[in-house]
């Protein structure tokens, strides 16, 4: 089987949430494929680490209490032993998907870098709110419209600080304003907050 089929296949099958899963991973692909237009990363890397960077949250793949930028990492592995891929590039997806969040230092690999960037930059702006909304009762941590606006501000104060490279940072500038455009409109709509 085709790998760009079995990975379509993977994340359709994964009961993954719509905002997290197939249209989020494209998302991620193609926006750092446009922060890294001034190199020449290997786009087989990033399309692979970028398909399968969140597997290990999905309700079929994930596993309690178990990180899942390493399920994923795991998944992966398991994965792309029957393609045999070379090992040098094996490693740089297997590294890309370990540090994808915002929480982990990036990894060494320009394409580990820009998904990175690209995956925090998908939690921010118009498309972040979007997500963080469709999420209300079907995340553990936004059960309700009150702590999706929490969320949204959280997420609009740190994760700016945590884009890595020039061309994202100005992104994340631009996108914490949408937030911050949008939160401001809501309290003025909402006395403070008070009617949501």
């Amino acid at each position: 089987m085709d790998i760009t089929k079995e990975l379509y296949n993977i994340l359709q099958k994964s009961g993954a949430h719509p905002a997290l899963g197939w249209k989020h991973c494209q998302r991620v692909y193609h926006l750092a494929k446009e922060l890294s237009y001034h190199l020449t990363l290997d786009d087989e890397i990033l399309y692979i680490s970028a398909m399968l960077h969140d597997t290990g949250k999905y309700p079929v793949y994930a596993l309690p209490n178990v990180d899942h930028a390493l399920r994923s990492k795991g998944i992966a592995m398991n994965l792309l032993k029957k393609y045999e891929m070379d090992q040098e590039k094996l490693t740089v997806i297997l590294e890309a998907i370990e540090c994808h969040m915002y929480y982990s230092e990036p990894g060494n690999s320009d394409e580990s870098v820009y998904l990175r960037d690209a995956n925090i930059l998908d939690n921010l702006g118009n498309i972040g709110l979007m997500k963080l909304f469709s999420l209300v009762g079907h995340d553990e941590l936004i059960s309700s419209p009150e702590e999706a606006l929490i969320r949204i501000q959280t997420f609009a104060e740190a994760l700016p600080k945590k884009v890595y490279s020039k061309t994202g940072r100005r992104i994340a500038v631009k996108r914490r304003e949408e937030i911050m455009r949008f939160l401001s409109g809501i309290k003025r709509q909402t006395a403070e907050y008070t009617w949501i």
